[in-house]
């Protein structure tokens, strides 16, 4: 049961990130940076889910899902790049670099983590 919650959990945070990345509403990505960070953050997702779900209890339909949602993400993201700035000016500038970074190496760690279990 707890399978099938995770891997759902997956396809709802992908479909966040497609609607995000089409900009849809109050939700959009509204700069480059966003988009990047989401564009990672469905890395570490993906990566996660590959080391905490069982597939073999959790239908596989639900990765298909989830990524092809991604990918739909990705492309709305791509598309919009170009006309987003790099940066939109916020007053707590430093605070929105400091959750980036730390957000960044706990990814990475959880990325390495799933590559080396792999491997």
């Amino acid at each position: 049961m707890i399978a099938v919650v995770l891997a759902a959990l997956l396809v709802a945070v992908a479909v966040l990130f497609a609607v995000r990345a089409w900009g849809v509403g109050r939700f959009a990505l509204r700069d480059r940076v966003m988009v990047l960070a989401e564009a990672f953050g469905m890395v570490v997702a993906f990566a996660a889910a590959s080391l905490l779900v069982d597939w073999t209890r959790a239908s596989p339909l639900l990765w298909v899902a989830a990524v092809i949602l991604t990918a739909a993400g990705t492309i709305g993201g791509a598309r919009r790049f170009a006309a987003l700035p790099w940066r939109r000016t916020r007053r707590r500038w430093s605070l929105r670099v400091v959750r980036l970074v730390a957000g960044g190496i706990l990814g990475s760690g959880v990325v390495a983590l799933a590559a080396v279990i792999a491997a």
